[in-house]
């Protein structure tokens, strides 16, 4: 991409198309406080202008709220950049100028009935320098876009409209407060959304296990479990809350998924892995793999590791959460006794004592045998398993072989014509055991058998 230089009063800067324009100039304000650019948090919109170019004054602020929040001075210092060159036009910009981020997406619209032939404007979100604005360049496009329509079609911008100052101060207010705001002008509606933006899902291997968080109550990902308000509270009204907003959320099977997603969820239930799934459904493993890294991204399901009663397991701090935490109590008497006769639901002690029985060196059908003579009610240890690992309670211990020895034979054997050093060559403590069974496409017994014969096999336990 070509990068053009131009010169500033302050420092030489380099203004590239596309991205963000840093002229790491800051104010005493942006040096007393805490929060830095980079530092990954949002903050709120701090004023809404509307910027255009006047026939005859030039770039200039046309309408803003609150007022006077962004000074002429500090306009007519960053303008070439809010009313800019025709080439980065209809492009989402970032300016970091001077105490402000400005998010904008510059219009043109070539006609006639204005004087010059041409009109520009630019609408303008103004934020803190140090807080990220990625959510608001898709809203601030699409209020552009709306922008251009109205004004080709009734010149709602050009006239000066006096519902324009309204109409700012509307969407500062919502946007800030519901992260969302719906405009109505005539006939045209307008729904607006600031989306959350979310890291990047990490990959989806063959042996990971993906799980509907909706089924064990867990809301979605940076989203606090929602309490009941107290007696006498005020409830927030329904017309503003988000959909986001009701936690724990159902996953319906009905809804209007996309194909391939619609085919996958009824094999999402906790314990089939990837590759599992893909040979049940008859699917790609890659589809697979790319529509439940989706489902992660959005927080619908989650991903443990694969449960057998061969595993080792091991309690975390966390569980102590589960002695005072009366909501996580419940819901997971309720979810571990799902199916079972209501007089059989196990008590919290019984539940405590087989989460804090796991431990390094004891398996998990070591721990269901020693408490099945002792315990007098039925509940499904593995649900109790999948429920203690998403809430953090217990941790899934993989078993990672390494070879120590050079996987080269001396004897003449072609070595590519062995499967057992074929395997072996996965021995390397980067793969645990149930992605290399996956990966060779062997069954745990058979590997089992594979480390067990070989002396120069050590595992590790992490």
């Amino acid at each position: 991409m070509k990068v053009q230089s131009f010169f500033f009063p302050f420092k030489q800067i380099e203004y590239e198309y596309g991205v963000d324009f840093d002229f790491t100039l800051m104010s005493s304000k942006m040096m007393e406080t805490r929060y830095y650019e980079g530092c990954g948090r949002e903050g709120p919109i701090r004023c809404i202008f509307l910027g255009e170019f006047h026939p005859i004054a030039g770039p200039k602020i046309s309408c803003q709220f609150p007022e006077d929040y962004i000074s002429k001075e500090v306009f007519d210092s960053i303008s070439a950049y809010i009313i800019p060159k025709p080439q980065i036009q209809k492009c989402t910009m970032t300016i970091n100028a001077l105490g402000h981020k400005i998010v904008g997406y510059p219009i043109r619209i070539d006609n006639s009935r204005y004087e010059r032939n041409v009109y520009l404007f630019n609408l303008c979100f103004v934020c803190d320098s140090w807080s990220k604005t990625v959510q608001y360049e898709p809203v601030v496009k699409k209020l552009g876009e709306h922008l251009t329509i109205m004004e080709e079609e009734t010149g709602f911008v050009s006239s000066g409209s006096t519902k324009l100052p309204t109409l700012l101060a509307h969407l500062l207010h919502d946007l800030n407060t519901h992260r969302k705001a719906t405009l109505v002008e005539g006939e045209t509606v307008m729904h607006l959304k600031v989306l959350e933006v979310r890291k990047d899902p990490t990959p989806v291997h063959d042996h990971d296990v993906p799980v509907l968080l909706s089924s064990v109550g867990l809301p979605r990902p940076g989203r606090p479990q929602r309490t009941a308000p107290p007696e006498g509270a005020e409830t927030q009204s329904q017309e503003h809350l988000d959909v986001e907003d009701d936690e724990p959320f159902e996953v319906d099977m009905d809804a209007d998924w996309d194909l391939t997603t619609r085919q996958l969820l009824p094999y999402i239930n906790g314990y089939n892995h990837v590759s599992k799934i893909a040979a049940d459904t008859n699917v790609e493993k890659t589809l697979v793999k790319s529509c439940i890294q989706n489902l992660v991204y959005y927080g619908v399901v989650t991903l443990i590791p694969l449960l057998k009663f061969s595993n080792m397991y091991r309690a975390t701090p966390n569980l102590s959460r589960l002695f005072s935490d009366h909501e996580l109590q419940k819901s997971c008497i309720t979810f571990i006794s799902k199916g079972c006769d209501p007089k059989d639901k196990p008590s919290l002690s019984e539940v405590l004592e087989i989460l804090c029985s796991l431990q390094q060196g004891t398996t998990l059908r070591a721990v269901c045998e020693r408490f099945t003579g002792i315990s007098s009610t039925a509940f499904d240890v593995r649900r109790l398993v999948v429920f203690a690992q998403l809430h953090g309670l217990i941790k899934c211990l993989k078993r990672y072989p390494v070879y120590l020895r050079n996987t080269t034979r001396p004897n003449g054997i072609n070595n590519r014509l062995d499967p057992v050093l074929g395997i072996r060559r996965l021995f390397t403590g980067r793969h645990c055991t149930d992605e290399i069974c996956c990966l060779a496409r062997i069954d745990l017994p058979t590997l089992d058998q594979i480390i067990e014969d070989d002396p120069n096999v050590a595992i590790i336990w992490r």
